[in-house]
C-alpha cells in the first residue's frame, strides 16, 4: 500500500494523474468495446436445401450444364507431336568467323583516303592482298547492278547461298575487258537475290540500308573489296584491314560466305548474309569502250565515300588504266 500511495503521490506532484487514468480507462474500455462489436456481427445463414446458392454480381451469368456439348469435326485425325514438314537442309550459311567490328573512323586522313576511293575503289586483302576488281556491269556502257530475285525457300533454315563457278578469274585484263563481279544475298523474304553484274561503288544491301560498299576487285583478279560502314560488323572467311576487331575493308574471295551485321546497345543484330559468287571478265568492242566502263561508278557509293572517315580507304587506290584496286602497301619505291 505504502508503494501505491508513493506512486499516485509522485503523480499528483508531477502533474501526471491525468495521462494515467486515461491509460486506466482505455485498458478497460478497449476490451469492452472489442468484445461487443463481434458479438453483434450478423453470421450468414445458409438454406437449409440442397440447391446452389446464386451470388449476385455485376458480371454476366454463367450457366454449367451437366451434358456437354459435343463438337464434330470432319477430316482425318493427326498427331501434333509429328512433324508436318521434311527435314530442312543443312545450311551453307555462314563460314567460321572471324568478327570484325567496324571502326567508327576517324577524321585524320578522310579527304585522301575518299579522293583515293572515288577515283575507284578502295580494297582490303588481309594479308594475302592480291586481288583487285573494278565490276563494271554488262557490256560495253552499262552503268547499275542488275538484281534478280530468287525463289524463297520453304525450309525454316536459312537460305543457303550458291557458289559460282571454281575456275579462277584471269590476273590482269586486256586492254577491251573489264572484271566482272557476281554477288548472291539474302533478302527480307527469305529469298536470295543474285546481283549480275555488281556495279563498282554498289552499296549494299540497298541504298536506304548502307552497310558495305563494293570497291572492286583487286589486282590479281581472285579478290574483291568492301569497304565496312561504320556501325557494321562482319563475321566470315574474309579478311580485314586493319584487322578483325576493327574491320574498315574487308576483302573477300569467290564462294566464301560472310555474315552481315548492325552493332545497337543491345548486343548484334543480323541483317544479311552474301558471298561472291563469280569473278569474271567483260570483253568491249574497244579500248575505249573498255576505259569508259572501267570508269563508270554508283552515284550512291561515291557519295558515301565522299563523307567517310575509314583511314583504311588511303591503303587502297583503285587504278582504271588496269581496271583493278592496287593494294599500297604491297608497293615497293619505284616499283610497279
Amino acid at each position: 500500500m505504502n508503494t501505491l500511495k508513493g506512486i499516485v503521490t509522485d503523480l499528483r506532484q508531477r502533474r501526471l494523474w491525468p495521462i494515467a487514468l486515461g491509460l486506466v480507462v482505455a485498458l478497460v474500455a478497449v476490451p469492452v468495446l472489442l468484445h461487443k462489436k463481434a458479438s453483434s456481427t450478423p453470421v450468414a445463414q445458409l438454406p437449409a436445401t440442397g440447391a446452389p446458392t446464386s451470388l449476385s454480381t455485376g458480371g454476366p451469368a454463367v450457366t454449367v450444364e451437366a451434358t456437354p456439348n459435343q463438337t464434330h469435326l470432319k477430316g482425318k485425325g493427326r498427331d501434333p507431336f509429328t512433324p508436318q514438314h521434311a527435314t530442312a537442309k543443312p545450311s551453307t550459311g555462314s563460314a567460321p568467323s572471324t568478327a570484325s567490328t567496324s571502326s567508327a573512323g576517324s577524321t585524320g586522313s578522310a579527304g585522301s583516303a575518299a579522293g583515293s576511293a572515288l577515283g575507284g575503289s578502295t580494297g582490303s586483302t588481309g594479308s594475302t592482298g592480291s586481288t583487285g576488281s573494278t565490276g563494271t556491269g554488262g557490256s560495253a556502257g552499262g552503268g547499275g547492278s542488275t538484281v534478280t530475285p530468287l525463289p524463297p525457300t520453304t525450309s525454316p533454315e536459312p537460305t543457303p547461298l550458291p557458289t559460282g563457278p571454281s575456275h579462277p578469274a584471269p590476273a590482269g585484263l586486256q586492254a577491251d575487258e573489264t572484271y566482272r563481279v557476281t554477288l548472291a544475298i539474302t533478302n527480307a523474304k527469305g529469298g536470295l537475290n543474285r546481283i549480275d553484274p555488281v556495279e563498282r561503288l554498289a552499296v549494299l544491301p540497298s541504298n536506304s540500308d548502307p552497310l558495305l560498299v563494293e570497291l572492286g576487285v583487286l589486282k590479281g583478279g581472285n579478290r574483291v573489296l568492301f569497304a565496312v560502314q561504320p556501325g557494321t560488323v562482319v563475321h566470315g572467311p574474309g579478311k580485314c584491314t586493319p584487322g578483325a576487331i576493327d574491320c574498315e575493308v574487308l576483302s573477300l574471295g569467290a564462294n566464301q560466305v560472310e555474315s552481315v551485321s548492325v552493332q545497337r546497345p543491345t548486343g548484334e543484330s543480323p541483317v544479311v548474309q552474301f558471298a561472291v559468287t563469280a569473278i569474271g571478265t567483260d570483253k568491249h568492242g574497244s579500248r575505249a569502250a573498255a576505259d569508259k566502263a572501267r570508269r563508270q561508278a554508283s552515284d550512291a557509293g561515291r557519295r558515301l565515300l565522299n563523307k567517310s572517315t575509314l583511314k583504311a580507304l588511303s591503303l587502297f587506290e583503285y587504278d582504271p588504266s588496269i581496271g583493278a584496286v592496287l593494294d599500297l602497301r604491297n608497293l615497293t619505291v619505284g616499283g610497279n
